[in-house]
């Protein structure tokens, strides 16, 4: 029977063999010592006012490396310069991952955004018409490194060339007869470092933290946030909420102390909202809240959760798992006792469902060890019973204009105990 089988494999699962390296399909990806391998091409109309210079400031703080600066100061149907870089992409490829550190320095003048995207091609030199693909979103005045990553379907693609770009706003000017012909001489820069493209190996490893590291990410800054400046412009920070779904997919009001179930993952919902309308030059383009959970693929999560027992005055961190697709859901893990336990009070009652014949062939008590490395285990929900509070924090350093950490609202719910294997269930 099925059920005896998934009782019998006990046996220790087998570990994830370590990543190898994957080769960069770029060079001088890097920077070290010039921007050598990196050109404008003739298909773009860049903007002639456009310039590409070797850099001395590095993405990792490096003396003895460098990086890409790419400046413009022309607006309008010139407004962006790009460079970049072809690669072959071989038969047989599915996936691409690619992206790069970008740093754009505060106190200019000009508006503007920096970027990078990957370019898709049938033919083999990047010569033929592009496949479409939406890239990254463009980040603004930040003056720090932030570090992108997007993965991408190869889509039949025989080459690609990566992208670095700097694009400025347009800023309308006493006697401009049309959009973009006065050139005001503003210019608008942005660094470039760690540029990458690379094939995504099959079963590639997310490398994604199940637990933030420290509590005190969580809690509001007592100091007042600064004031982030886009050229003469100043702009508002994004705002994150929380609410906790009910069984229709329905979010719970915030009054409202939410009841889940210790063997069902608890369903969040997590909204990012831009504080400008579309039509506001300030409105920016927030990068998609990605969960940092249990997820192995994708780009790099922009959400963290924070999970607490409800009035705890020490403030520790609950282990939790959690994953969006699409809606997040969180499994609370507890410590290593309570989690044993849960997986422990799973297992018996499987054990117990069988007929007397076939439940002498399982075994009765398996040890902690065989318990976690049984193969149901990482579908095991079983949160442990109690009350809690949940906080959502956004890297917008990660995002765009704003350059603080955002923290949603705080989210109470209860865990009830629940039964993991009610009498009757079938074998």
């Amino acid at each position: 029977m099925l059920v005896a089988a998934l009782l019998l494999a006990l046996a220790p699962r087998s570990e994830t063999p370590a990543a190898k390296p994957v080769p960069n399909l770029v060079a001088n990806g890097s920077f070290a010592t010039n921007s050598s391998g990196w050109k404008s091409s003739a298909a773009d109309s860049n903007s002639d006012t456009g310039a590409m210079t070797w850099s001395r400031e590095d993405g990792g703080g490096s003396k003895s490396s460098g990086s890409l600066e790419l400046s413009t100061s022309a607006t309008a149907d010139r407004n962006s310069f790009r460079v970049g870089q072809c690669f072959r992409v071989e038969p047989g490829v599915e996936n691409l991952s690619f992206g790069g550190k970008i740093r754009v320095p505060v106190g200019q003048k000009a508006r503007g955004l920096a970027n990078v995207e990957l370019e898709r091609f049938k033919s083999a030199d990047c010569s033929d018409e592009l496949i479409p693909f939406d890239g990254l979103g463009g980040i603004a005045n930040a003056d720090y490194w932030a570090s992108r990553r997007e993965i991408v379907a190869a889509a039949d693609a025989r080459s690609a060339r990566l992208v670095a770009s700097v694009t400025k706003m347009y800023e309308w000017q006493e006697g401009d007869a049309e959009i973009g012909e006065h050139d005001d001489g503003n210019v608008f820069r942005a660094d470039f470092d760690d540029l990458f493209a690379a094939v995504l190996e099959k079963g590639a490893p997310g490398g994604r933290e199940l637990l933030p590291a420290d509590a005190s990410r969580f809690r509001p800054s007592t100091n007042p946030a600064k004031k982030a400046h886009w050229g003469s412009q100043t702009v508002d920070p994004p705002t994150l909420s929380l609410a906790v779904l009910d069984e229709s997919g329905h979010p719970q009001t915030a009054a409202t102390v939410a009841e889940c179930s210790s063997i069902d993952a608890v369903r969040l919902e997590v909204t990012l909202k831009n504080p400008y309308p579309e039509e506001d030059p300030r409105f920016y383009p927030l990068q998609p809240v990605l969960l940092a959970g249990e997820g192995s693929l994708g780009p790099r999560p922009t959400v963290e959760l924070g999970l607490f027992r409800a009035g705890d005055r020490e403030h520790k961190l609950v282990p939790i798992s959690c994953n969006a697709d699409p809606t997040v859901e969180l499994r609370v893990l507890g410590d290593a006792a309570q989690r044993v336990a849960g997986i422990r009070a799973f297992y018996d009652c499987l054990r117990t469902s069988l007929p007397e014949a076939s439940r002498a062939g399982v075994p009765e008590k398996p040890s902690d060890e065989e318990l976690l490395n049984w193969r149901l285990t990482g579908s095991i929900v079983a949160n442990p019973a109690g009350e809690y509070e949940v906080v959502a924090r956004y890297l917008a350093l990660e995002a765009g204009f704003w350059h603080e950490p955002v923290l949603s609202n705080t989210v109470r719910f209860r865990i009830v105990r629940k039964d993991p294997c009610p009498p009757g269930t079938p074998n």
